[in-house]
């Protein structure tokens, strides 16, 4: 078999990162029709009804069952590890293809799905730990790397994120255009957070140059109109 030229592996690549991206498109789209599902069935429950027994209104399990937690893996006894295994085992028939995380309630054993189950709210505690976080948050555009991302619908979008962020992560993004969510096939970083330091600092020192020009000028204008004045009065 002959071997593949350049320009075949080169299509070949092109082609499994686009169909990639068209997988990651579908999955995503996926989430979102169940997300405005949870919503249009008023699918998600309060914590309190959570904590009175109501069941997950996407699996009909226990949100809260009262069991209490598992153990950590090594510390199962003989009798956990069984029970352990038969409930693993029904979580993968129930959500085989559901491709998403797990999730569950502290002193609880059941396992929910993150893409079947719709999430319990957060606490006000909670809430609270997250806006203080935010809250210390200040955007520093010096710091951010701009990327461009290549869509399956063939629009190209930019994204800004810390320049600590080597690789882009994302395997989708909304296409402002399209009013959709899309995959990406490629991502470039167009801008560099590096450059863009010594662009700011080119600018403020050319705004500091043009400042201490304006500066020299007014007091130029300044020392003249004093010698105006001075004159001015000594001929009273």
């Amino acid at each position: 078999m002959a071997a593949l030229t350049e320009e075949q592996k080169q299509k070949r690549a092109e082609t499994r990162r686009r169909n990639d991206a068209l997988r990651a498109e579908a999955h995503a789209l996926q989430r979102e029709a169940k997300r405005r599902e949870w919503v249009e069935k008023d699918m998600f429950l309060t914590r309190e009804q959570a904590a009175a027994g109501e069941p997950c209104r996407g699996c009909g399990l226990p949100v809260i069952d009262g069991l209490g937690s598992f153990p950590p893996l090594m510390q199962l006894s003989p009798e956990e590890q069984i029970e352990y295994d038969v409930a693993e085992d029904c979580y993968k028939q129930m959500h085989a293809d559901c491709r998403s995380q797990r999730w569950s309630m502290q002193g609880s054993r059941t396992t929910h799905c993150g893409f079947c189950c719709p999430p319990i709210p957060f606490s006000e505690s909670q809430l609270e730990a997250i806006a203080k976080v935010f809250r210390g948050y200040v955007r520093r555009e010096e710091e951010l790397d701009v990327w461009a991302l290549d869509l399956t619908c063939g629009h190209r979008v930019e994204h800004s994120v810390h320049y600590t962020q080597r690789y882009w992560v994302g395997s989708t993004a909304h296409c402002p255009e399209c009013g959709s969510t899309r995959g990406v096939v490629t991502s470039e970083r167009i801008v560099e957070a590096a450059d863009r330091k010594k662009e700011i600092k080119r600018k403020r020192a050319t705004e500091v140059e043009k400042a201490e020009r304006d500066v020299a000028k007014a007091e130029k204008a300044a020392a003249a109109a004093r010698e105006r004045l001075a004159a001015l009065k000594a001929g009273q």
